[in-house]
């Protein structure tokens, strides 16, 4: 298993210098919803399965690390294969830890969290019909309004659903919002936004039992979304469409990782220019869209190293652009400001305008040390009105000895003893509090970790923080079965309760949200679970949880045509 202790010493040891980049270890693709690392999807990591998963052969060289089984194997192949790994675990480590990963990764939940009541509403009325979207379509059209409990439930459950679905597109792709305002279900871009915010943190509260007060309350939001619909403020009625960044949280990603990746590898011995790189392939679209971005609006120039204060600058304003702060972890003060305040995209934009009329910054990082990391993001955040950079991590790690919810989901991380209600919003939110409290330790590990992991900087302190997050599921190198990680203080009985607790919701979420949205019937495609494609158990147990929840047979579905819809 990847990511065993032990591994600073046997990377300490491989590290020699190397020329050689292989692109079939390293070449990028890209897909929806799917944070690649190599070609072949030599290293994923996918948003809505929680799954790191890594190639036969990066899992073949990646493990000869961690056992110390590294003769016979390239240098360069081994420092290659590493990176890879890392990258993915940078992608686990941006949706568990900021704040903007955490809304796109608690989406999925939300969407049906925030609903389920009002499907089971709309189950007693109108039993299992599929989709929830149609049947609520064909009923309006033949005259029912929302005097109707069961028209009205689905109307519910279908916006809730959408609203959110909006969000997440907009958030990794601004310029989706361009195509979604021909589409009858958008109403605004701000609307989406404080929904998806709204039923997130609502599920975050309800699942981890979070006392008043410890998070913002999205129901006092609900005077002020009325109030901007009514003064037609720009972004937040039918139709207005605020500014719209050139890139999104999928570039920012992929940039942020891509560039870490690369800071490792020089730092463990591979080539120090950046052209290397190129010749080699490793700047695709999606990795250098965000850093173009960044160089174009600063007036700058191509960095020739992979240590140029440049790059640690792009990374660090990364860094700030996914972590904002207002309706998580901290209450909204301005509602008009909320979707630049928010954005990814627009938080990247005007972070690299702030860097842009600041010039002295671009030269400020050259240790990449906490110092340096506090006082750049200090100046960035003040010249944008943005909070200070520590505000958000301070209030999460303040929760902390609560002597009550917090402090209970702690030690639930601690032992992985969860309970088996809303397990997967509590898995997630308890992996989020733990980094976060790391992260305000080490801010420049987690910002630079390519500079941090190898060389004379990666202390066994280092190392072990890194090892803490490492992702939590993971596939194996001879089947793309997901596997949990063996951790230090878990038990075996509770790491296998956290695994089918935890994908037993997933799947009740996947049925509930096919049942909402989805033409046709269902359908149970697990072969992404356990890397078979018969799963007749799993099956019957995703049946038996969706007729708990909703008190309908899905085998019983009444499927109807969705062509008007």
């Amino acid at each position: 298993m990847v990511g065993d202790a032990g591994e600073r010493t046997v990377l300490s040891r491989v590290m020699l210098r190397f020329s050689r980049l292989d692109p079939q270890l390293l070449d990028p693709v890209s897909a929806p919803g799917v944070f690649n690392a190599t070609l072949n999807a030599h290293g994923t990591y996918t948003t809505e399965h929680f799954v790191l998963r890594l190639s036969p052969r990066v899992h073949e060289l990646v493990d000869a690390i961690t056992k110390r089984e590294t003769d016979g194997h390239d240098t360069a192949d081994l420092m290659q294969a590493y990176s890879v790994y890392l990258h993915e675990t940078i992608h686990w480590w941006q949706h568990m830890g900021s704040s903007a990963g955490l809304m796109l990764s608690l989406a999925y939940p939300a969407q049906v969290y925030g609903s389920m009541v009002f499907l089971q509403q709309f189950g007693r009325g109108a039993g299992c019909v599929k989709p929830v979207k149609t049947w609520a379509h064909r009923a309006m059209v033949a005259g029912a309004t929302h005097a109707d409990p069961t028209l009205a439930a689905a109307n519910i459950a279908v916006n809730n659903a959408l609203d959110i679905d909006f969000y997440k597109k907009i958030a990794l792709s601004p310029k989706h919002a361009l195509e979604m305002r021909h589409t009858p279900y958008f109403e605004s871009v701000g609307h989406s936004y404080l929904k998806s915010y709204g039923e997130t943190v609502f599920a975050i509260i309800g699942s981890c039992d979070l006392r008043e007060g410890q998070l913002p309350n999205p129901a006092s939001w609900d005077p002020h979304i009325l109030r901007l619909r009514a003064e037609h403020a720009e972004g937040f009625v039918h139709g207005s469409m605020p500014p719209i960044a050139e890139v999104g949280l999928a570039e920012i990603f992929e940039g942020q990782a891509r560039f870490c990746q690369l800071q490792f590898l020089a730092s463990s011995g591979g080539p120090e220019l950046l052209e290397s790189y190129r010749k080699k392939g490793q700047f695709g679209p999606i990795y250098v869209a965000a850093f173009e971005l960044f160089l174009q609006l600063l007036g700058a120039v191509w960095p020739e190293r992979y240590d140029d204060p440049l790059v640690g600058l792009f990374l660090l304003i990364c860094d700030l652009a996914i972590n904002p702060t207002r309706g998580y972890p901290l209450e909204i003060e301005s509602f008009e400001d909320f979707i630049c305040d928010v954005d990814p995209g627009a938080r990247f934009t005007r972070l690299c305008l702030a860097a842009a009329e600041a010039p002295e910054l671009q030269k400020a990082i050259q240790c990449f040390s906490a110092v340096e990391y506090e006082f750049v993001a200090s100046r960035l955040a003040d010249q944008c009105g943005y909070d200070y950079p520590f505000a958000g991590l301070d209030a999460i790690v303040g929760l902390f000895g609560d002597g009550g919810p917090v402090d209970a989901l702690l030690e639930e991380h601690r032992t992985f003893g969860f309970g088996p209600v809303n397990m997967p919003v509590r898995v997630i939110f308890s992996h989020h509090l733990a980094l976060a409290r790391d992260k305000r330790a080490r801010p420049e590990m987690f910002c630079w970790p390519g500079m941090w992991l190898a060389g004379e900087r990666c202390t066994d302190e280092i190392q072990n923080t890194f090892e803490a997050h490492l992702s939590l599921f993971q596939d194996r190198g001879d089947t793309e079965q997901i596997f949990p990680r063996a951790m230090p203080g878990r038990s075996t009985e509770n790491i296998k309760g956290l695994v089918n607790g935890f994908f037993s919701g997933m799947l009740a979420f996947d049925l509930a949200l096919q049942w909402t949205l989805f033409p046709g019937p269902f359908r149970y495609d697990f072969k992404w679970l356990t890397g078979k494609e018969e799963n007749r158990e799993l099956i019957a147990l995703a049946k038996r949880q969706f007729e708990h929840y909703y008190e309908v047979n899905p085998d019983a579905v009444e499927v109807i045509n969705h062509a008007d819809s």
